[in-house]
């Protein structure tokens, strides 16, 4: 049916002056520069030899809508030197003024790029992919995602083909070689291109702004990888991860096009095809890919509709060509909002209503949702308004695919407090069962960085908690934060509570049981050192405990203090 599409429309140009709705709305939308993209299609409309040329014109153009370049209006011509700068200095608008930066300038590409422009992109795109001894294994489809667009970003335009060419000139002998794989040719170009430092703050670069800093995010680095390897032929795609589990950023890599349409991953400048890699080694729970295409089906949902990380409609989810991932039916307790159909996967962690990652549809009283990353935790979710809402019970997909519905309860317990002997609960064993169940954490992300102690335990919902190594120990603790603990007692009376803390200031803290203050306001002397460990107050507080399971939430009131274990030692009945 595509091409037969184009078919026609090949036809169409050639004996038409009006075009068909779909090219006719583009061209409204360019305004001016109307007549430049009237060119390109003319230029290969023209001549039958140039037909599939001309189906790459008119996929260029037809998703050319959204795409723009975004820079400095800076008196001299690369940026990337000022953005060294930029990266290391906390005075940010002192760099641009030294550096004249003026204002960001953004320019669409329908209004201001030219038919020569185009024209010598898909010629360039064309030639590579004809001459290497791959390309005959790379389908069209895929030739027009992964090595024609002109663009990986918001990066200024330049004539980067020429000079990816250029660059990689001495490689032409061994990208040359008879039966060379586009895994190959991927591996060898990768092998020489320059190593990164990593830095963030960096807009979205040109091929030669990258090969002058070579610095920048992992954004920087797969965009830079995916113009070198196009430019030289070699089909590469921008895969990513919105957000790690229990994080609040996410990551970059690339792969690459074998010849029975299999992706490997790698990373640019770094490891190479099939090798592991950090996107490989971290749970991941949903992985989307950069697409020129629109995808038109996410253009229907209306802005206020969408959650943030899945805004935009240039990416595609490519979670099932990835190991580790099941589709899955998640039960909704709770109605729609509207009769839209819709329905989202959060991750687990902070405030994780905001990690919207995944979008499903409403079946039978049910959320579907294909390719779902396991060992993590997920929340289904409602998004209306700029809003989310909860859809049912938050639940752990395990390793093998299944589902685990999370239910309050203790970490590494029962925690028994009997006569016989006193009661040690690390305070990194506080409950399972996320923010606003089992604790309330008030920072964005985990600052101590032990994720690892909670995900051995199978526990993704707490990660934000921060647990910091090598002790083990709550830190950076902030006022209004809780913690709790479930609790079981097999001999009710009072017991005497006291907790292992350190700390360089006077801090304050109380605890509540069952949801009552039991202890009111009490002061934590400082240790002096931050790993210098005291059991605090000197004079033990009294709980007094009924039999059965009980709820102690340590809560604090002033902060400057880490806090590794609290002891309950039976008094007396």
């Amino acid at each position: 049916m595509q091409k037969l599409y184009y078919f026609f429309l090949l036809l169409w140009f050639s004996a038409c002056t009006s075009y068909p709705e779909a090219i006719e709305e583009v061209l409204r939308q360019a305004g001016n520069n109307r007549s430049e993209l009237e060119k390109v299609l003319k230029h290969y409309g023209k001549n039958p030899a140039d037909s599939l040329k001309f189906r790459a014109a008119v996929f260029l153009i037809e998703n050319m809508p959204g795409k723009y370049s975004a820079y400095y209006d800076a008196p001299w011509n690369n940026v990337a030197t000022a953005m060294l700068r930029w990266t290391s200095s906390p005075d940010k608008v002192l760099i641009s003024d030294v550096y004249r930066l003026g204002n960001p300038v953004i320019e669409e590409d329908l209004k201001y790029i030219t038919a020569d422009y185009l024209i010598n992109n898909i010629d360039l795109a064309f030639k590579v992919w004809q001459e290497r001894s791959w390309g005959k294994h790379i389908l069209f489809d895929v030739f027009c995602e992964e090595i024609l667009p002109y663009r990986i970003g918001t990066e200024p335009l330049e004539n980067w083909r020429e000079k990816v060419l250029a660059s990689f000139v001495g490689l032409e002998a061994e990208l040359g070689k008879p039966n060379t794989t586009a895994i190959e040719a991927c591996k060898t170009v990768n092998g020489v291109l320059p190593k990164f430092r990593l830095d963030k703050d960096f807009p979205d670069m040109t091929f030669s702004q990258s090969m002058a800093s070579t610095r920048g995010s992992c954004d920087r680095i797969t965009a830079f990888a995916a113009f070198a390897m196009r430019g030289l032929g070699i089909p590469v795609t921008v895969d990513f991860a919105p957000v790690y589990t229990g994080r609040s950023v996410g990551h970059s890599w690339n792969t690459v096009c074998d010849s029975t349409g299999k992706h490997i991953s790698f990373l640019g400048t770094e490891t190479p095809p099939g090798a592991t890699h950090q996107a490989i080694e971290v749970v991941q729970n949903k992985i989307y890919r950069k697409t020129y295409a629109v995808q038109k089906e996410y253009m229907r949902i209306p802005p206020e509709d969408t959650p943030p990380l899945l805004r935009g409609d240039n990416y595609a989810d490519a979670s099932s060509e990835y190991e580790g991932f099941f589709d899955i039916r998640v039960p909704l307790t709770v109605s729609p909002p509207d009769s839209s159909g819709r329905v989202y996967l959060a991750v687990a962690g902070l405030q994780s209503t905001r990690n919207i990652v995944a979008r499903g549809h409403i079946e039978g009283g049910y959320g579907v949702f294909s390719a779902v990353g396991r060992a993590t935790g997920y929340f289904p979710v409602y998004y209306k308004d700029s809003s989310p809402v909860a859809a049912g019970v938050p639940f752990l997909l395990d390793r093998a695919g299944d589902m685990h519905p999370v239910v309050n309860g203790p970490f590494k317990g029962p925690h028994v407090l009997s006569a016989g002997k006193p009661c040690i609960i690390p305070m990194s064993d506080f409950d399972i069962g996320g923010e606003g169940i089992a604790f309330h954490e008030t920072g964005e992300m985990n600052q101590g960085g032990t994720d690892w102690y909670r995900l051995s335990g199978n526990d993704p919902f707490s990660i934000p908690v921060d647990i910091e190594a090598p002790e083990i120990n709550l830190s950076h603790i902030e006022a209004g934060e809780w913690v709790q603990y479930t609790v079981e007692v097999n001999d009710a009376g009072i017991y005497l509570c006291q907790l292992r803390t350190s700390g360089t200031a006077v801090g304050k803290f109380h605890l509540e049981v069952d949801g009552e203050n039991r202890t009111g306001s009490v002061d934590l002397p400082a240790s002096g050192e931050w790993y210098k460990w005291k059991w605090q107050p000197a004079t033990p507080l009294r709980l007094t405990f009924a039999a059965g399971t009980h709820h102690i939430r340590f809560y604090c009131e002033k902060p400057r203090y880490n806090v590794k274990e609290m002891k309950l030692t039976f008094l007396k009945r």
